[in-house]
């Protein structure tokens, strides 16, 4: 039997074990999906090593911009959902190619991601991906993660926004001719065209978010299509 001082180190040397593990994260055990032997606990998302739910896996209630903190840098193969949409990026400080995924990826070989993700973080239905009140329109309603292009009426991926899924030769069908300040790219490659019917200077934007004015393209914007390579 542990004498009182022997128990008192043990739980100090307990309780500094924990402080060393970063506290935005739950680790769970290899049995997969949600660490508790369940399929329906908890919240947020959670990131697992293998394919199919299985293996190594961490959960997230918040926005994390480095993956490499829990040692999960471009380890990601599968995904599950608890609650909401999230981004997911293939390099830090949600930069490079990103993906919003909206429910569970068994194999994220399906969005060319699999050991690619180097940082998540939530999409609220209202407010901007920062994590901070916004006042774009709640432009998502479970839409957000199928179109493809969000273009925002302010710089920062604020104020009014729509969401493209397809061609539009020309944005006054949408009331959004020349309003256009800042783009969110969740899916393919697109052209924006300063004239309508894809005319006048055009120019190309793929995977991430930006303002518009360096490309000269802020409230210049009357169309838009998906770009393939060719036409």
């Amino acid at each position: 039997m542990l004498k009182t001082r022997d128990m008192r180190s043990a739980a100090l040397a307990a309780g500094a074990l924990a402080l060393t593990l970063p506290a935005a994260a739950d680790y769970h055990s290899k049995r997969g999906y949600d660490g508790y032997g369940g399929r329906g606990h908890g919240e947020g998302i959670v990131l697992h090593a293998d394919a199919d739910f299985s293996g190594e896996s961490i959960r997230l209630n918040g926005a994390e911009p480095d993956l490499s903190r829990f040692r999960f840098n471009d380890r990601v193969s599968s995904i599950s959902l608890r609650s909401g949409a999230w981004e997911v990026c293939t390099d830090a400080n949600f930069r490079g190619r990103c993906e919003v995924i909206d429910g569970n990826v068994a194999r994220l070989n399906e969005y060319r991601l699999n050991d690619n993700i180097s940082s998540v973080r939530p999409v609220s239905r209202r407010g901007d991906w920062r994590g901070h009140p916004g006042d774009r329109e709640d432009w998502q309603g479970g839409r957000g993660a199928r179109g493809g292009l969000v273009l925002f009426a302010d710089s920062e991926l604020r104020g009014p926004s729509i969401e493209i899924g397809e061609d539009v030769s020309d944005l006054n069908a949408y009331r959004f001719n020349d309003k256009a300040s800042s783009f969110l790219v969740t899916r393919g490659t697109w052209q924006v065209c300063e004239h309508a019917n894809y005319r006048g200077r055009c120019e190309i934007i793929s995977g991430g978010e930006g303002d518009l004015k360096p490309i000269r393209m802020n409230d210049n914007i009357s169309s838009v299509r998906r770009f393939h390579g060719r036409w």
